[in-house]
């Protein structure tokens, strides 16, 4: 996963390998979102859903362990992930995921057709206008 925080507060997460950084860097990053105590969105693409889910299984403790750590945080500034998949198939595989995400996670997985379409809510969510972005 390759994340980019240069439109706080939008964390853009773009799972394609591309640019990949270690669990280490992906977890410094989010703190770094945190440590700024203002609400934000993940906005994300090109996850696959169908992995095997015993794949990076060092990687997926560590992530539970930090998110046990920084629950309260999460809750007060991460209103949502938006998952953008332009497929209508794997929108579907997507949305079925997002029960499991919103559950671990503690706020909601929404999944929209287009990039647009994800940062218009996200803003709209966040309660900023045009101008403020």
């Amino acid at each position: 996963m390759q994340i980019d925080i240069q439109d706080f507060p939008l964390v853009r997460m773009d799972y394609s390998g591309a640019g990949k950084q270690s669990i280490e860097e992906t977890l410094q990053i989010f703190e770094q979102c945190l440590q700024r105590k203002q609400a934000f969105v993940f906005l994300g693409w090109a996850a696959d859903f169908d992995k095997d889910p015993n794949e990076n299984v060092a990687d997926r403790r560590a992530v539970s362990l930090w998110m046990k750590q920084h629950k309260a945080e999460l809750r007060d500034y991460v209103k949502a992930m938006y998952y953008v998949e332009p497929s209508a198939v794997k929108r579907l595989a997507a949305k079925a995921f997002a029960v499991i995400y919103g559950k671990f996670w503690g706020h909601p997985m929404i999944v929209t057709e287009s990039r647009n379409e994800a940062v218009r809510q996200a803003y709209e969510l966040l309660g900023l206008s045009s101008e403020q972005r």
